[in-house]
Formats: structure tokens, sequence, C-alpha cells
């Protein structure tokens, strides 16, 4: 949905800023929102601009999914300032009082008071709108306020929970209600907005949230919390609209995510994205600094050794896999999501290594190599650029935002959770795994979803191998997605993948033996062969990151905790803080 009404999102922020957020103790009644959504423009207005709640962009215009991703997990790191809330988590230096942390907090509890705010008026419309439109406009906003409620309880567990408006500053300061119960009102809300959603939308309303958005979201939410029959259920249920909703994975991975895949059959839910309306700024936070950017986000050599072999092997059991040559014989994927060594993107032949002062282009000529940290030391810390989501059209122009819509869920996503879930069940066939996790794979090597061959089929059925199977899918398959922090924290292995250094290329791979080991967890252990990777801690502090468990959960914001003691109220901090 190219946002086909984005002044409805831009008047219904403005009404409903003085009501911006819970907790924050601005006035609740303040005119302009007690006289609005009394009429169907108005309501119509309202629902539009609540879709905004899920476009949260950060520093350089980056997706907030992205920040997760990249800074407080291994897959990347980040020097990005307005990000430093979650490069602190990497850090391991996270307290209450960190300001992202607030930022987050408040904005999900603003979206939810939107939410809420168009929930008590709707029924006062009901008599204008057929029972059709009602049901839908209520599955939108049931699943919008779900979906910072996913967020929230997956940040901070247990939660003040508020399914009303408030009319008074105080009557908004509620206890934390347990995350279990939270889950479970939300997954309710969930089905009963899949069953008043359709299953398409036509003409301008196409991209609205439909019924298998809110059983994919329904199923996220189970996986998330260990659910697994529910997880199951929900993808299942997705997975049987294939057909009347008309999800299918995109042929081309690469392109899924540039401006060829635009509108693509795989996307479930995006946010949109304009150059003149919440325009995202990707190639200047992951381009190539000798295109003019400032590529201050970056995937980290541990993600790039977590692409298995074509033979199917992680790189340190395969046959096939050599450090002399780390780039050939690896999944298409890598080459599809990341810029690596060597390779020539956009009109360079991008190198990175500390040594190549200079860099050749594809007309023959050469140029300062500003991707090298011996030329500056802001260039790339790991050696690669993310080439998912970096719009090659935008590059080539030197354009600095880009206008390719996010994807929020896609159809990949739910034939994994549906893997994963049965996994965990114990239903373990060949007809389940060909059915999901094996179409993934078949994708990423050009093949089509009934394809047995030209690709490395997952055929054991134990269910401990496809445990560590699933965790490298969706570490590749997802990354620079937003999902990899709320993975970690999950299978509580954030313990173990974090607290080592971050890092980057091979620098002498001509004549490296060097294989990192791979435990069961996708865990890349580089011990005894740290001195072939680069490393550089003076110009990225956050390289080295550090752990404790009470990382699991980020802590509940001390001005929130400030703002309940000011009135004679208790707001819990999580353990450790």
């Amino acid at each position: 949905m190219k946002l086909n009404k984005i002044l409805s999102v831009l008047c219904f922020s403005a009404i409903i800023s003085s009501c911006n957020s819970i907790l924050d103790l601005e006035p609740l009644d303040a005119p302009s929102a007690s006289t609005f959504i009394t009429t169907v423009d108005e309501l119509d207005i309202a629902v539009n601009g609540a879709y905004r709640s899920m476009t949260k962009l950060m520093g350089y215009g980056s997706h907030m999914q992205i920040c997760f991703d990249n800074g407080p997990t291994d897959i990347g790191i980040a020097r990005i300032a307005s990000a430093a809330g979650t490069i602190s988590l990497g850090e391991g230096v996270f307290d209450p009082s960190n300001g992202e942390n607030a930022e987050y907090y408040k904005y999900f509890y603003g979206n939810i008071q939107q939410a809420n705010y168009i929930l008590e008026r709707l029924p006062q419309l009901k008599s204008q709108l057929s029972d059709q439109r009602y049901n839908e406009y209520m599955g939108e906003v049931l699943f919008l306020r779900a979906y910072s409620y996913l967020y929230m309880t997956e940040l901070w567990g247990d939660v003040p929970y508020l399914d009303f408006v408030p009319q008074t500053p105080v009557e908004a300061l509620l206890p934390r209600t347990s995350k279990a119960k939270i889950v479970e009102k939300m997954m309710n809300d969930l089905q009963n907005a899949a069953d008043m959603l359709p299953t398409t939308w036509s003409g301008v309303d196409k991209g609205r949230i439909t019924k298998g958005a809110a059983l994919g979201l329904r199923a996220r939410m189970a996986l998330y919390n260990s659910q697994w029959l529910e997880a199951a259920k929900s993808a299942k249920a997705v997975m049987d609209l294939e057909s009347a909703a008309g999800y299918a994975l995109h042929p081309d991975y690469y392109n899924l995510f540039q401006r060829a895949g635009e509108g693509n059959a795989e996307a479930m839910l995006i946010a949109p994205s304009d150059d003149q309306f919440l325009a995202s700024s990707f190639p200047n936070i992951f381009g190539s600094r000798n295109h003019g950017y400032n590529c201050v986000i970056n995937p980290t050599q541990s993600l790039v050794d977590s692409y298995e072999a074509t033979d199917g092997l992680p790189i340190d059991e395969s046959a096939v896999y050599s450090p002399k040559i780390p780039f050939e014989n690896r999944d298409p994927r890598l080459q599809a999501t990341l810029v690596t060594p060597g390779s020539i993107w956009i009109d360079l032949h991008y190198v990175s290594h500390p040594d190549s002062a200079i860099v050749r282009k594809v007309d023959g000529t050469t140029m300062k190599n500003t991707d090298s940290r011996s030329v500056i030391w802001a260039a790339n810390f790991c050696g690669y650029l993310w080439k998912k989501y970096c719009d090659e059209v935008s590059c080539a122009d030197r354009k600095a935002t880009s206008d390719i819509d996010f994807m929020l869920m896609r159809y990949a996503e739910i034939l994994l959770i549906y893997a994963e879930a049965k996994i965990e069940l114990g239903e373990i066939d060949q007809t389940m795994l060909d059915a999901s996790i094996n179409r993934v794979r078949a994708r990423a090597y050009g093949k089509t979803s009934v394809s047995t061959s030209g690709y490395p089929r997952i055929t054991t059925l134990d269910q401990r191998a496809l445990r560590t199977i699933i965790k490298r899918e969706r570490k590749v398959e997802l990354a620079n997605e937003g999902f990899r922090l709320f993975d970690i924290r999950r299978w509580r292995i954030a313990a173990k993948v974090m607290p080592v250094p971050c890092y980057g290329q091979l620098l002498d791979p001509k004549h490296t033996t060097a294989i990192p080991q791979i435990d069961e967890d996708g865990f890349v252990s580089y011990e005894g062969i740290e001195s072939e990777y680069d490393y550089n801690q003076s110009a990225f502090p956050n390289a080295f990151r550090i752990w404790d468990d009470k990382l699991y959960l980020n802590p509940i914001p001390q001005s929130e905790i400030d703002t309940y003691k000011g009135n004679g109220m208790t707001l819990t901090q999580n353990p450790g803080y």
C-alpha cells in the first residue's frame, strides 16, 4: 500500500498528538480529540492513520527492525548515534535511563492508545456502516493493537495492559500485567481479527491488513511464546489460504528486496515508503562509502560464516568449502544478502581489506578506496555491506533515500514458523518438511516449490538435528529483517552468541587454513584462529559484546517508574536492573 491515503496518516497523527503517549501524563481529553471520529469519513482517516504505527524510523531513516538486528545481536554491528540504545544493549550496558529504550516504550503505548481510541468510538458509528465494513475496521484495529503489544511483551515482558482510553492521567498508571495474560488476550484478538478480515483487498485498498496477516501475526506471537500447537495451527491456516490470497515465494531472493520485487506475492504486510513521505535511508546506512554513503550498519563475519555450503552442510563440516575461496560453493543467499569482497557492486570492484587503499571501477579506472579503514576510520567495520534492502537503483543514482517498501511479514516467515512448530511438536515427516522449510531453501537456489533436487533438500527426521537446521535457516533467510534479537532471546542462546568480539573479514584468505567451528545453536567460534580475522575495536567500541542474563528483557524506563512514584504508586522493574 504506497500510502494511498497519506494525508489520512498526517491528519490523524496531528489530531491524536495530545494523547500520543499513555504514560507521559499528557491530557487525554483535549478538545480536538474529544470531538474526533464522529463520522464515517473521520473513522476512515483514523484507521488509515493508525497504520502509521507499524512504521518507526530511527537514525538515518532506518526502520526499528533494522536496529533490532544490528547492534544488539550477533549478525550486525552499528555506529549510529540515534540507535545508541540498541547498540548499548549489544554492549551489555543497557540501563533504565537509556533514552532509546524509553522512546520505544512511549511509542508502542502511543500506538496502543490510538487503537483503543478508535475501538471505543467505532460502535457509535455501527449504524452507518454495513456489517462487513464494520468488521473490517474492527479487525484492522485489533491487529494494530496486537502488533504493538507483541513488541511490548517481547521487549519488556510483563507490562501495564490498557484496553481503554483513560479519562484522567492517573487512570493510566496501572500495575504490570503478566506477559502470559496479555498474550492470551492478543491471541484471541488476532483470531477475531482474522475472522473479520477479508482474504484480499482490491483497488486502492490493496495492501491493507488481511485475514492472512492476522493469522500470521498470531502464528508469530505463538512461536515467540512456545505455544507450538497454536503456532502450527495459525501458520497452517495461512498456508491453506495460499491460493485464495495469492501467496507465493518470490522466485528471485535478491530481487525480493530490491525495486524489481515491489508488489511481490510474498509480502503479506508492508511498511510503505515513498520518496516524499516516510522514505527510508537504506542507501545511506548500508551503502558503500565509495558511493558517497555513510555505511553505518554492517553485517558481521559471524553471519557470513553462518551461510552453509552448497552441499547443505555448515562450513566446518563441508567438503566443498575452502577458506581460501570463502564465497564460492555457498548458499546463494549469501551473495543475495551481502556485498562481499571481490564482488562487483554498482560500478566498483568492491574491496574492503585494510591494505586496499585503491579501488578499481568496472570501467578500469581507479579511485581512493574509502571502504578501507586504512583510508578512513569510519569505513565499514567487518568488511561487508548489506545488500538486502540497499536499493541498487537508488545507489547507482547516488540517491540518499529509497522508496522500497519494508516487508513486516512475508510468506517465507510463515513457512518457517510452521516448520519450527511442527519440529517442536515432534510431528515430523518429509511431507511437512517439503511443504515448509524445503520450499524456502529451494527458492534460494532458484528452484520451484515442488523441486526435490538441485538444492540441499532437508531429509533428516531427527528432531535435534532439525532444531539446529531451523535456527540456521531463520538466521540467514530473515537476516536484517528484525527477527534475530527475539530469536536469540527466546532460544536462550544470547548468553552464548553475544559476549564475543565481532570479527571482520579474513585478512589473508589465499594462505589461510582457518575454519571456525559452529555448534548446534549456530554459534560461530573463532577460538584459536582469532588472528586470522580483521578486528578494529578502536574505531567500533561496540565491537566486543558483553552479556548479562538480565538483558533477556529490556529495563522498564526509569522515567515511567518515576512517574508512578510521583503519583504515590509503584511500577516494578525487571530483575537485575
